[in-house]
């Protein structure tokens, strides 16, 4: 779980946003002055050239959603150095906080009967929501312990913030596992009926470009505006394969909106589809690099 990945990681463009504000965070430890000078910039026009409008290509993509989509990003990593100086009662406030945001719409496929495999993606509130998920599916599945897997290419302190959390304040248990490695052996010494694994699912294609095609299993994200998807992504996935070999059940969380989270099954067949809304989603800085098509959704185009 890595939404703003070092430049030096892959440099896909000269101008990702979110390699420019997690650049801008670096060098400075006065956070919140960094923060109000991001925004300045994005709101007098200095950086049009890396944000959403620019990158998506969505014609007539409004001023409204071109600068959440940018204070989501910096916000995003605001949040990071943030919660580092939060109390342990600060921090679950803050992370219960998202249950006045986002209102589930949908919730299936949540039965302990084996173990549970969950795809999600990396949504403004992608730490908040899996916090208080990893709660609500412990209620129903006591005894159990969640795994989270993840990239591992860099210190992310948001990991053991929420791990240790969940470990204090609900006795969850937590397992930090970096895809490196011989991970899927572990994966599979640790899984049992009761185990819960966390699967992020819209890493785009070009992030991994020294990745074999037999390495990189497909899945599609919907990104939305409004209503309905306006841009489909094309990303690595593993789940399906994964899930199959572990004997798990799949899960989706989508984001159908900005406001609501909707908990489906899908088949042990079946590819996965998430749905995020586009300026929600911290991957859109590769847009326009990664692979994508438009979305017809009600007269709205997309270049």
């Amino acid at each position: 779980m890595n939404a703003i990945i070092p430049t030096r990681a892959f440099d896909l463009t000269a101008d990702r946003f979110d390699s420019f504000v997690s650049s801008a965070f670096a060098a400075s430890r006065e956070s919140r002055h960094v923060r109000d000078r991001l925004i300045a910039q994005v709101d007098d026009g200095r950086l049009d050239h890396m944000l959403l409008r620019a990158r998506s290509g969505v014609v007539g993509l409004s001023d409204k959603i071109n600068r959440k989509a940018a204070l989501n990003v910096i916000d995003f990593a605001f949040e990071s150095i943030v919660m580092q100086n939060m109390s342990t009662d600060q921090a679950i406030r803050y992370l219960g906080a998202v249950e006045n945001m986002l209102h589930i719409r949908e919730a299936r496929g949540l039965d302990p009967d084996g173990p549970l495999w969950v795809d999600t993606v990396h949504h403004v509130c992608v730490f908040s929501v899996l916090f208080q998920l990893a709660v609500f599916v412990d209620k129903n599945r006591k005894g159990g312990q969640m795994v989270l897997l993840h990239q591992g290419q860099r210190p992310e302190p948001r990991l053991r913030i929420v791990a240790d959390l969940l470990r204090r304040a609900h006795g969850v248990t937590l397992i930090l596992q970096p895809l490196q490695g011989n991970w899927f052996a572990r994966l599979r010494r640790l899984t049992t009926p009761d185990t819960v694994i966390y699967y992020l699912t819209d890493m785009p294609l070009e992030a991994f470009p020294q990745a074999t095609r037999r390495e990189r299993g497909r899945s599609r994200l919907l990104l939305t505006l409004g209503q309905g998807p306006v841009l489909q992504v094309e990303t690595v996935s593993g789940s399906q394969s994964f899930a199959r070999r572990l004997e798990a059940r799949r899960i989706v969380l989508d984001y159908p909106s900005s406001d609501s989270l909707r908990i489906r099954p899908i088949g042990a067949d079946e590819a996965a589809v998430s749905i995020c809304p586009l300026e929600d989603w911290l991957f859109w800085p590769l847009l326009g690099t990664a692979r994508q098509q438009a979305v017809a959704h009600n007269g709205v185009a997309c270049n």
